[in-house]
């Protein structure tokens, strides 16, 4: 949380800056109507945008982790099914030779 919300501090100083250097260069200024917003306006609609671009990018990194975490879990699941399909006579004899022992033993015990 706390790098999502330092994400979200860089973002705003960057639209900030260059929001503020877009006015000064370009002379570009957002319009509501036909009254030209202040400064502070300016920065409360470009920090509202770059909140939403990050929350988007936070949504996308998340979907993109999620579908590779997954995927590995697919195919860790997967790998597991193929060897006991395919080892499944090893593993049944060794179970059965494990079982044929421990009644050897119980049996010396007794």
């Amino acid at each position: 949380m706390k790098n999502f919300l330092l994400a979200i501090l860089i973002a705003t100083l960057v639209v900030y800056g260059l929001g503020g250097a877009l006015q000064d260069w370009f002379g570009m200024h957002l319009m509501m109507g036909d009254d030209m917003l202040s400064p502070l306006e300016n920065l409360a609609v470009f920090s509202a945008v770059s909140i939403v671009f990050v929350l988007i990018g936070f949504v996308v990194a998340l979907s993109v982790f999620g579908t590779i975490a997954i995927a590995v879990l697919a195919s860790v699941a997967a790998l597991v099914v193929v060897g006991l399909s395919a080892l499944w006579p090893v593993v049944l004899v060794v179970l059965a030779m494990w079982i044929y022992r421990q009644g050897q033993r119980a049996a010396h015990t007794s």
